[in-house]
């Protein structure tokens, strides 16, 4: 019985996640609440939350019941915009997609924090078979148009990713990060930013 209700608790927490998405596309405008469903980025958070919450509540067998709901997930997927986020990938709330059309790919063994914002275009994979957590990410990460993260990896809190950056290399919080592969371009202290362009 505890272990239902932990079940339930959890999942359920992905709907909360779901509304407070959508609260930062509608960004205080209340009539955004009618236009947002037409946009491609609701159906991606609205396709990953529910994915999700059925995983969480059901557990491994999700996989195979999915089955039966394949039809409704791919017409979705029509409807919606290019993406590919697994069910069983760990993703904080306040998850924001930019420019959904350019598509995002996030990796089921991916746990990442709250706030992290998706530029477009972006893939967090792996060189190679990954395990449950090989990929972690912390909160208020931002993702450049085109930036790929490929694990295992770790990347801190308040970290920025630019455009077109590979990132194969761990982060540690408030830096800046850039090129192929990535390497640090600024780093936050505090109140003051130290930038190593010029090193």
């Amino acid at each position: 019985m505890v272990m239902i209700k932990d079940r339930i608790g959890k999942a359920g927490v992905q709907l909360s996640y779901m509304i407070y998405d959508l609260s930062l596309i509608v960004n205080t405008r209340w009539w955004r609440w009618l236009t947002c469903w037409f946009g491609g980025c609701t159906g991606v958070h609205v396709a990953y939350r529910i994915d999700r919450f059925f995983y969480l509540l059901l557990g491994q067998s999700w996989g195979v019941i999915r089955i039966a709901f394949f039809p409704f997930f791919l017409f979705w997927r029509v409807l919606s915009t290019k993406y590919e986020i697994h069910y069983m990938a760990d993703i904080g709330k306040g998850l924001r997609i930019l420019h959904p059309s350019l598509g995002v790919v996030i990796n089921g063994n991916a746990i990442i924090g709250d706030h992290l914002i998706l530029t477009g275009g972006n893939c967090i994979g792996g060189k190679k078979k990954l395990n449950r957590g090989d990929i972690w990410i912390g909160n208020h990460v931002s993702l450049g148009a085109n930036a790929v993260v490929l694990g295992p990896i770790q990347i801190g809190n308040q970290v920025t990713i630019g455009a077109g950056a590979v990132v194969v290399d761990n982060f540690e919080d408030g830096v800046t990060v850039a090129g192929v592969p990535a390497r640090i371009v600024r780093r936050s202290t505090g109140d003051q930013e130290d930038s190593e362009i010029q090193q």
